[in-house]
């Protein structure tokens, strides 16, 4: 008899909630002596080195299965990035987004009680598997998981799968950088992207079709991103099959983005993005880390407001003045001095009237852990700030009961300023 795997994870799994296996040994050796199962953890590199972590479990009293959580042991692999501000390719791979593992399972336990404890590793070696920076809600990581529901996200021929996004109309000015994310299991069949124009009253202007120059499949390639919002677009400098620059222009209104193999056909959902004009006030722009571990974007467009906070310290001097004629007095005298003092930045944003879609979907940004506001440079080139997003509520709402809505929310700019003393 052997060890057979009971459970097992998905072949995409968002690394940051359960990923545990079960391995049951049916044979005789589960009732040696200090029996316990070996898990071989193996994480494979982008240099395609491999690092094993090597844990070991008793078997469970009820039914003599081995467990093992392996989220917290792949985690630290996994790092989630926004694209550099000054991106040019039209499909960028994510070099620590996702990693790849597989698991060789083994046993260990004395012959006899007097026996050394003797190791028996890699017994069974599982499948290859992938893990990325998804972290849901419990309940929807039970639908995930029970359904596969990772299909569903997967760019292929088979799947025409879902961007890894919950906001799928994002609303966008004609300056603002973004990007989008997706997964696929089989890189080559996504070849290009193809973007379609409209004007105001809804007539196609262009389309545009954006060659893909990374090959191969290599594990980083099963999650890119692709640029989707009007500067990131216009910042591209791959190759065009359709169309040149620039892609969005003064006349366009609204336009969709769409993936495709090369024999035309989709291998992915459509976004359809509206282009907002400037309005009176200042507008804000975060990019957030989203529950898939992608970055998602969007616009405050109200009465946001700056303000800072900041913190001193002082000590208190009695020391004389002193010269040839004695002690002297002054008026300007410092009695209590600054010897550190620092201050922060912090931005209360408003949004503008929201649909139930929008404020359901902003929960992921007031709960994020990763943010960043786009701001212009003085040599007029868009950037990111990294920030940390201040608010700890967010209350749901309905269109039938609240009629209209906003989202206030506050964030702190990371980039502490240190006073001179």
């Amino acid at each position: 008899m052997a060890i057979v795997i009971k459970t097992d994870t998905n072949l995409f799994s968002p690394v940051y909630n359960k990923m545990e296996v079960a391995i049951f040994q049916n044979g005789l050796t589960i009732s040696s002596p200090d029996y316990r199962y070996i898990f071989d953890i193996n994480i494979v590199l982008p240099d395609g080195t491999t690092e094993t972590i090597r844990t070991k479990v008793s078997p469970d009293p009820s039914q003599q299965f081995g467990v093992q959580d392996l989220s917290g042991h792949i985690e630290k692999y996994v790092k989630e990035e926004i694209v550099p501000n000054n991106d040019t390719k039209s499909f960028r791979r994510t070099d620590n987004g996702i990693v790849k593992y597989y698991v060789e399972y083994g046993e260990e336990y004395r012959l006899t009680i007097n026996d050394p404890i003797v190791e028996y590793p890699n017994q069974l070696t599982g499948s290859n598997k992938y893990a990325f920076g998804g972290s849901f809600e419990w309940h929807r990581w039970i639908d995930f998981t029970n359904n596969t529901e990772y299909l569903n996200y997967l760019f292929d021929t088979n799947n025409q799968g879902e961007f890894l996004t919950n906001y799928k109309t994002p609303k966008v000015t004609i300056n603002d950088l973004g990007w989008h994310w997706f997964l696929t299991e089989t890189p080559t069949q996504v070849d290009y992207m193809e973007v379609k124009t409209y004007n105001s009253l809804g007539g196609l202007i262009s389309t545009f079709q954006i060659d893909k120059t990374i090959t191969g499949s290599d594990d980083q390639d099963r999650l890119q991103s692709i640029p989707t919002a009007p500067q990131s677009l216009n910042n591209v400098t791959d190759p065009f099959i359709l169309g040149s620059q620039p892609v969005i222009t003064s006349a366009v209104s609204s336009y969709t983005i769409q993936c495709f193999e090369s024999g035309g056909t989709n291998v992915g959902e459509m976004l359809t993005f509206t282009i907002q004009q400037q309005c009176f006030y200042e507008i804000y722009r975060i990019h957030f880390e989203n529950e898939y571990g992608a970055f998602d974007s969007f616009n405050f467009t109200k009465n946001s407001k700056r303000s800072s906070e900041g913190e001193r310290k002082s000590f208190t001097t009695n020391k004389p003045n002193l010269d040839s004629s004695g002690i002297n007095y002054y008026h300007s005298e410092e009695k209590k001095v600054d010897y550190y003092g620092k201050f922060s930045n912090k931005v209360n944003l408003v949004s503008d009237f929201l649909t139930e879609t929008e404020n359901n979907w902003l929960k992921e940004m007031v709960f994020s852990n990763k943010a960043y506001l786009e701001f212009e440079t003085s040599q007029g080139v868009r950037d990111f700030k990294p920030c940390k997003i201040l608010s700890t509520s967010w209350s749901e709402k309905k269109t039938a009961i609240d009629k209209l809505f906003i989202l206030e929310a506050e964030i702190e700019l990371t980039d502490n300023f240190r006073q001179r003393r």
